[in-house]
């Protein structure tokens, strides 16, 4: 995602790229980045090997943070020291609650939120030589943009500033909202895929239906409790723009296939924190979210075992 926020926006403003494996570094300083498929662009951003390094680039206008959720700690040890020379930071991640814990993390209220309705994925297997090409296969826009506080007005000037770019997106004043209906979307969709090793679309023509309904109804329940404006029509645009991404597979499969950790925090399980403080039940989400640690786990071993090799 974040090498093809670098993409679009490369060929607008100066745009410099944290890219830690040296490969594919080496063949975007080369060749670009080509984007493909529900959004199209070619770009050539700046690539540096760390965050340290970003310390040494003056001015800088705008931090995104694309990284998973999970390096959100990870991330944010890294800026904090330089914090004092960033302006505004954008949470351009999954999940509910990514903002606020970067907020909480790094003690700073300017942070923007963004949530995206686009899925990307790197197509490894092109020549090479030519650029590095991003596949774009579920795009339903407008995306979103907001804050809090200080942050609000900061992200209602970036939303044109992203739109003349060639990301569609708005401002939306309430951003917790917008949060949670995709959060809401991805804990529904995005472990069952997950488990299955099955697109969206098809799902949708399973007998995983039934079981992406029960979390979306679940996942609606939490957010009212809330007091988050997320009504009950909600859930058939979800299931249209799943239809709609038949052949989208979500990150978190192939964070499963590939032994990476999931966001499995920063989706279901926020639900059901949510849930348990309210009084809300969450029976499918408990279930699914117990069969995602489970796979968390194995990969977790599996990781030890191969470091101990």
């Amino acid at each position: 995602m974040g090498t093809s926020l670098a993409t679009i926006t490369s060929s607008h403003v100066s745009t410099v790229l944290v890219v830690r494996d040296p490969l594919l570094a080496d063949r975007i300083r080369t060749s670009g980045v080509q984007l493909g498929g529900e959004l199209s662009a070619y770009g050539r951003p700046e690539v540096v090997a760390s965050i340290d390094e970003l310390a040494g680039i003056h001015p800088i206008d705008l931090v995104f943070i694309a990284t998973k959720t999970t390096a959100i700690e990870e991330v944010c040890n890294a800026v904090r020291p330089h914090l004092s020379d960033l302006p505004y930071i954008v949470s351009y991640q999954n999940g509910i609650e990514p903002g606020r814990e970067i907020i909480a993390r790094l003690g700073t209220p300017r942070v923007v939120r963004m949530v995206l309705r686009y899925g990307a994925t790197i197509e490894r297997s092109s020549s090479p030589g030519a650029p590095l090409r991003i596949h774009v296969g579920l795009h339903d826009p407008p995306h979103s943009v907001g804050g809090e506080g200080e942050a609000l007005a900061f992200a209602e000037a970036l939303a044109p500033a992203m739109n003349r770019m060639g990301l569609p997106m708005t401002f939306a004043a309430d951003i917790e909202a917008e949060a949670w209906r995709k959060g809401i979307e991805n804990a529904a969709g995005n472990p069952i895929a997950a488990l299955v090793q099955a697109p969206l679309g098809q799902l949708l023509e399973s007998p995983g239906r039934g079981l992406i309904e029960k979390l979306l109804d679940e996942g609606i329940d939490v957010a009212q409790a809330a007091g988050v404006d997320v009504q009950r029509a909600f859930r058939d645009a979800a299931l249209a723009r799943m239809t709609g991404g038949r052949a989208h597979l979500p990150s978190m499969a192939h964070d499963v296939a590939a032994g990476r950790p999931t966001e499995i925090t920063q989706l279901n399980e926020q639900i059901v924190r949510f849930g348990r403080r309210l009084g809300v039940p969450t029976p499918t989400h408990d279930v699914v979210l117990d069969l995602i640690r489970v796979l968390d786990w194995c990969a977790h071993l599996e990781r030890e075992a191969t470091t101990s090799l």
